[in-house]
């Protein structure tokens, strides 16, 4: 089984950050047609690897969330572990892929689709032309060994602008630069864990300085990762003392004055703390958040840009939510649009989820079914192959989107081990 991970890792030295996935693509393609499959692409940057008569499709996207030096990746295994230094890994889904992969090496009968930039709004999935020809599709992007997952939330982007005024800076007084920093994670799987949203700790320490002016705010990563990263510069008038208690916030004295402030700087930052940021409903029959939303950047040049990341375990509420959203901002004065809208999985059993529950019950016997507060490329397989039927599993990946992520080796052989039982049994 260590050629699974030694295949993850020849994946870790090709750069694969959404939105530039062109080498791996290349080196996937190589790699399948080298053992006798058949290959096929679509303009998206889909590859369907084919077997003759085969029964099941495995499923895994192949771009990844690059985050601190990635794509520059340095795997590191410890107790079991496998981490990256100082970035994420792209074990999600770079270890699914990584699997499929050995599987192709070993000839398995099935079909194996590789798919592109999932985590910038599946829009691989979401453009797929390439046909799925087996009755079964099991995705490998779920990240806890054990649990079958049949159903996740669907999402819905949403991106906030207004015009800013500026005037000119005080030429007395004292500035600061504030660095406001957390430890991230994922937008979805991670938003009920009570992590700190940097751009909010910002504005509250903003918010805490009645006299504090702002000449500028940026902060957060990516859309769909909790923010990591914040940062502002910032006034206050001689004779008032900076108050921030706030460990997340570390403000440092700067000699320079940037030549103009913004006009409503206070006000922007007050409106972006106002922001409910995290879980806005709980679902306490499937045991995770229902609704949720991220505020996940904001950026200032000529005009502010806010982006959001809204999820919900139904199509009705995520509607709901992204209404009012834009409704919010709206009344704030800011213009919005929305984008990388894309649909609940509902939970459904059926022959194939129970075969699959029965072979991951001989790895871990209390397995069961789960559902997940992120975004699934299975809910887009649905819709367009209805009669299809469709399952998830994964090893243990935690925290994802961020660079503490890591993946349990250990997990990794038991779900190779169920997929290789699955598509025996099947």
């Amino acid at each position: 089984m260590q050629n699974v991970i030694d295949i993850f890792k020849d994946i870790c030295k090709i750069p694969h950050c959404s939105g530039n996935t062109k080498e791996l693509k290349d080196f996937i393609v190589s790699f399948s047609k080298s053992f006798g499959y058949s290959v096929e692409t679509d303009d998206a940057g889909n590859i369907m690897v084919r077997a003759k008569e085969a029964k099941v499709t495995l499923q895994a996207h192949y771009d990844m969330v690059c985050i601190g030096h990635a794509p520059n990746i340095e795997p590191i295994e410890k107790d079991g572990w496998m981490f990256a230094k100082d970035s994420s890994l792209g074990a999600d889904n770079g270890i699914g892929v990584a699997m499929m992969l050995f599987l192709i090496q070993n000839n398995t009968k099935a079909d194996f689709l590789f798919t592109n930039d999932e985590e910038i709004g599946l829009i691989g999935a979401e453009a797929l032309s390439l046909s799925i020809n087996t009755p079964y599709l099991l995705n490998l992007d779920s990240e806890e060994l054990g649990k079958v997952y049949i159903g996740c939330a669907g999402g819905e982007d949403i991106f906030v602008k207004k015009a800013l005024e500026w005037e000119s800076a005080p030429e007395d007084g004292n500035w600061f630069l504030l660095e406001s920093s957390g430890p991230g994670g994922h937008s979805g799987v991670n938003i009920a864990d009570n992590i700190p949203n940097a751009i909010t700790e910002l504005c509250r320490v903003i918010y805490e300085n009645p006299e504090m002016r702002v000449a500028n705010i940026k902060g957060g990563e990516r859309i769909n990762s909790i923010p990591r990263y914040a940062e502002a510069i910032v006034w206050l008038p001689d004779g008032i003392a900076l108050n921030n208690k706030n460990s997340y916030v570390p403000a440092t004295p700067l000699s320079n004055r940037p030549a103009k402030i913004l006009k409503d700087g206070k006000k922007i930052a007050t409106e972006l703390l106002s922001f409910a940021h995290g879980v806005r409903e709980w679902n306490t029959s499937l045991g995770l958040p229902h609704t949720s939303i991220n505020l996940a950047t904001v950026k200032i040049e000529d005009e502010i840009c806010i982006s959001l990341s809204g999820r919900s375990m139904s199509n009705d509420t995520l509607a709901s939510l992204t209404m009012q959203t834009v409704a919010w901002w709206e009344l704030l004065g800011y213009s919005c649009t929305t984008d990388g809208k894309y649909p609940a999985w509902d939970p459904v059993v059926n022959e194939f989820s129970e075969k699959v529950l029965e072979c991951c019950k001989t790895k871990v016997s209390n397995a069961s079914y789960a559902a997940i507060h992120a975004g699934l490329e299975c809910a887009l397989f649905a819709q367009k192959y209805p009669n299809l039927k469709i399952a998830s599993i994964g090893p243990t990946i935690l925290d994802p989107h961020s660079d503490r992520e890591r993946v349990d080796l250990d997990s990794v052989f038991k779900v190779l081990n169920i997929i290789e039982q699955v598509i025996k049994d099947i």
